[in-house]
């Protein structure tokens, strides 16, 4: 008969694990041991909120949970920042660690806490796996999946682990059915219908797998429709009808008046997680979502159940096309608009994303990290295909940038991938180097160097604060890359920087570029 760690890797294995990222300790060694024998690779990462935002971007792009692993007490905590950003980033994943065994977790208090009570308040569940392995992972799996997608956490006592296991390893329950929602579809029709100019508003929801059904409709409506970040690529950057990135971005005021524009938001799998400011709650919305998003005074009419025949039963009952009038939608287009800063106390940073966007391949995939460059990369970033912009927009993490790029090489190794990161993420998150190194991704890492937590300066000086404990002497990132194996550069010109892209890109090799910027661009621009 199987043990318990032995089970649960089984039953991992069988529900299409293949990954597990995280750093082994002795009281969860027969879990990672039982998953090698299930054939999951385990990755060791550098600290377990690397090994976390890595699961989350598996189960993001796969949709199957992605699974982090940690010993227990500091193990665990150290967790708790991923878990919280999958949670807030509706990203399923499956974190499992050790906890102290049951005969004497009452009197043994080394390292001895509430597992389950820090990690429910950041995720949909936690548990702990008593003589039910299989019935847990498998309840934690199809949790962890239901709308919205989260972080579900299982407790695996270092004693039960080992012993032996005496259930039945059956198949996985059944997921509840969608409810009906054809009728609230009509209602919505009939508010479009009714109304003059509609605004698309597509949010995280909007998986790929949405992406026909959200093109159709834009094409029968012939409305303009924004986008959230977590959601680029849904509906072509490109198109002579998209308005701009909502919300919380870049020229983040030019967004809201175009929302305040429109006499209806139709919203297609919008997710207010995504916003930092509470407009959605006095503008009119109508909704097409898998899961209720209505919240304190945010109270639109919602239509729950499958995104994609909704969708098409949408696209069917509009009866006429809702075009703004071109002056207007001309004009909100025209406000989106921005010439990067001329400088030369180092490169704009707006320019710099336009030229990485210029030599980086259409559907290449770019990830974010979170400071200042994350609110000019959500705006200006251009995307034209699902799935290809990873950020952390719900928890906005810092930190996220290189685990994040990391788990997309894995998951899509023959496309290329690049990481833009502040300098502040980058001294964050230096130990995942070797990660890259060992396994030779040809992971871009560009890194915005102005020598401050930028984002928090500006915001300092806006409320009348003096700048204070923002500014840092950084390293020189890119000797620290070639101390790690990883080819490196620092380039001060935008001729440089393509140079270093297109030989990285060229050769599929690991590399990094270490870029000075002018922060004087996002007192205007965030």
């Amino acid at each position: 008969m199987p043990n318990h760690a032995e089970a649960m890797a089984q039953t991992l294995a069988t529900r299409g694990v293949r990954l597990a990222f995280g750093l082994p300790g002795g009281e969860i060694v027969a879990f990672i041991d039982a998953c090698r024998r299930a054939e999951i690779r385990f990755l060791l990462t550098g600290h377990e909120g690397s090994a976390a935002w890595m699961a989350q971007v598996v189960g993001q792009m796969t949709g199957v949970p992605g699974l982090c692993v940690a010993t227990l007490g500091p193990g665990a905590t150290n967790l708790i920042t991923g878990v919280a950003n999958a949670w807030l980033d509706r990203a399923p994943m499956l974190a499992v660690t050790a906890q102290i065994p049951g005969g004497v977790i009452d009197t043994l208090t080394h390292q001895r806490l509430p597992l389950d009570q820090l990690f429910s308040s950041v995720s949909k569940g936690s548990f702990s796996v008593g003589g039910e392995a299989v019935e847990i992972v498998n309840g934690a799996m199809d949790l962890a999946n239901t709308p919205r997608p989260g972080p579900v956490h299982i407790a695996l006592a270092s004693d039960i682990a080992v012993a032996e296991y005496a259930g039945q390893s059956g198949p996985p329950a059944r997921l509840a059915t969608q409810p009906d929602s054809a009728s609230v579809v009509d209602e919505i029709a009939g508010r479009v219908n009714a109304c003059e100019r509609p605004l698309i508003l597509i949010g995280l929801a909007a998986t790929p797998s949405a992406t026909p059904f959200v093109r159709a409709l834009i094409e029968k409506l012939q409305a303009p429709f924004l986008v959230t970040p977590k959601a680029k690529g849904v509906a072509s950057d490109d198109h002579p009808l998209f308005a701009g990135v909502a919300s919380g971005m870049a020229i983040d005021k030019e967004i809201i008046e175009t929302i305040r524009s429109a006499d209806l938001i139709l919203g297609v799998g919008f997710d207010p997680v995504e916003c930092d400011k509470t407009w959605f709650a006095n503008a009119e919305v109508v909704a097409l979502d898998t899961a209720l998003m209505t919240a304190g005074d945010y109270r639109p009419l919602e239509a729950i159940g499958d995104l994609d025949s909704m969708l098409a039963q949408l696209a069917e009952a509009i009866d006429n096309p809702k075009p703004w009038p071109a002056e207007l939608l001309e004009a909100r287009r025209a406000a989106i608009q921005r010439a990067p800063l001329e400088s030369h106390l180092g490169l704009s940073p707006l320019r710099l994303i336009e030229e990485l966007r210029a030599v980086f391949p259409p559907d290449g995939i770019a990830t974010c990290d979170v400071g200042s460059h994350k609110l000019v990369m959500g705006q200006f970033w251009r995307c034209y295909e699902p799935g290809t912009f990873l950020m952390s927009n719900g928890l906005s993490g810092m930190g996220f940038g290189i685990p994040a790029a990391i788990a997309a090489q894995l998951v899509k190794p023959e496309k290329p991938v690049l990481a833009v990161v502040g300098d502040g993420g980058m001294l964050m998150m230096v130990h995942d180097l070797a990660l890259i190194r060992e396994l030779a991704l040809p992971v871009i890492i560009v890194v915005f160097c102005d020598r401050s937590l930028s984002l928090i300066r500006v915001s300092a000086e806006r409320r009348g604060f003096t700048p204070y404990g923002v500014d840092f002497n950084p390293p020189d990132f890119a000797r620290i890359a070639q101390a790690f194996g990883i080819a490196s550069q620092r380039a001060t010109s935008i001729r440089a920087v393509r140079a270093c892209v297109e030989t990285a890109l060229a050769k599929r090799i690991p590399f990094l570029l270490e870029v000075p910027i002018d922060y004087r661009e996002y007192y205007e621009l965030v």
